[in-house]
């Protein structure tokens, strides 16, 4: 009898100091400030934040926000080493900012074939995008035409190739989809030298 008291004596003595012990844990968990040991997008590179980005769920809202993104991919198209893969990714992500008309124009196969092209001249001249510049959201230019709403704006990017700086000037051409998202039409080279980039 006295043993079978003092098995009982144990068993609760336990069960209170596990008991105790999940409370702490539980405490410790919900007030633990640092983060539990993963991936954290700081860490990640500008390659990796573009792959995970969901473009479909977050479409950027204006075309000033499509040409950021445009931008940063093409940047990282032309000046990372990237795997085949990653190339090609990137490029799926880059065409989901671009109108039906402009995908249909240039069909998957065509455009990867033509853009490792580009990026391969770009290697053998060692040449790299240095940065790119986008007009303020006040110089967007918008209009209807034919129940359909269109928007243009102008950016720049700066390409160094060895020792050399130089600016181009391209001028986007948007239309907006089904959807209400800016998507890129087409575009082309502008003869304008500089452009007003202060936001109000």
């Amino acid at each position: 009898m006295k043993k079978t008291k003092k098995q009982r004596v144990k068993t609760i003595v336990f069960m209170c100091i596990f008991s105790a012990t999940l409370i702490a844990l539980y405490f410790y968990i919900r007030t633990r400030t640092v983060p539990f040991p993963m991936e954290s997008v700081s860490s990640m590179s500008e390659t990796e934040r573009l792959l995970a980005k969901d473009i479909t769920k977050n479409y950027p809202s204006s075309p000033r926000e499509v040409l950021k993104l445009y931008s940063r991919i093409t940047k990282c198209l032309y000046n990372e080493k990237l795997t085949k893969e990653q190339t090609e990714q990137l490029a799926n992500q880059l065409r989901q900012l671009f109108d039906e008309e402009l995908l249909q124009n240039n069909p998957t196969e065509n455009y990867l074939s033509d853009l490792n092209v580009e990026i391969t001249e770009y290697r053998k001249a060692n040449r790299s995008i240095m940065n790119y510049v986008i007009e303020n959201s006040d110089s967007i230019k918008y209009w209807d035409k034919e129940k359909q709403k269109y928007a243009s704006s102008v950016m720049s990017f700066t390409t160094k190739e060895k020792n050399d700086y130089s600016k181009i000037f391209e001028e986007f051409l948007f239309k907006q989809d089904q959807d209400n998202n800016w998507k890129i039409l087409g575009w082309k080279l502008t003869d304008k030298k500089e452009i007003d980039v202060s936001e109000k």
